[in-house]
Order: C-alpha cells, then structure tokens, then sequence
C-alpha cells in the first residue's frame, strides 16, 4: 500500500493534525520518517486504526443545528442602536453642561495704544 505524508493523512482520515501526532507519539498509528525527517503513515495503519478512508477528502462532518435566533438578534440589535444613541444625547447634554462662558469675566478688547492707560473707575 502507498505511504502517506502527515497532512494527506489528516485529509484521509478527517481528523487533526494533532490526533495524528498524539496516535502516532502513544504507539496507535505507527509510521517511518522519509529522507527529509518528515513523517509517513501507510495507507493501512490508517484504515486499522480510523476506518473508513475518505477518498476526496471531504467526509460528511456532523452539522450543529443552530437554532432560530435571527428574532433575537433583531431584538439586540434595535437595543444596541437605542443605546447609542442614547450615550451620544447624554455626551451632548454633558458638552452643554460643561461649557457656560461667563459673559462678565469674558475679556474687553482694548486697542494697542491703551494697553498702558490706567482703567477707568
């Protein structure tokens, strides 16, 4: 039977790189290294050990139904744009708060030549 690399095998078998490793590392899959180093499972070991063989690659996986929550995400999505708004009307209200110019302090412009003149009282 033919040797496969590490990455073919987990296209094989359908499964991760590291349940390859951890199978291969406690003696459950066993495998030889090519010139390179590089690891290769024969086409047996990994039919003993996971069965079936997924030719193209793309076994059925099992789906996880998701339930319906496009309500409810409509429903927290009118609250966050609702709160939004709500922060940017009370930013505004504190900006209006913070900022009274007090119109008796505000300075007079006195010309350049009266910069020396002592005030009138």
């Amino acid at each position: 039977m033919a040797w496969h690399t590490v990455s073919q095998a987990q296209k094989l078998t359908q499964k991760s790189r590291r349940t390859l490793y951890r199978d291969m590392a406690s003696g459950l899959v066993s495998y030889r290294t090519n010139g390179s180093g590089h690891r290769e499972i024969e086409t047996s070991e990994l039919i003993r050990h996971y069965g079936e063989l997924s030719i193209d690659g793309t076994a059925s996986r099992p789906t996880v139904a998701r339930p319906d929550v496009t309500q409810n995400e409509a429903v927290l999505l009118d609250e966050i744009r609702a709160l939004r708004q709500e922060v940017a009307e009370l930013k505004g209200m504190m900006l209006r708060l913070e900022h009274k110019p007090d119109p008796d302090l505000s300075p007079v412009s006195t010309k350049w030549w009266q910069r020396w003149r002592r005030p009138s009282k």
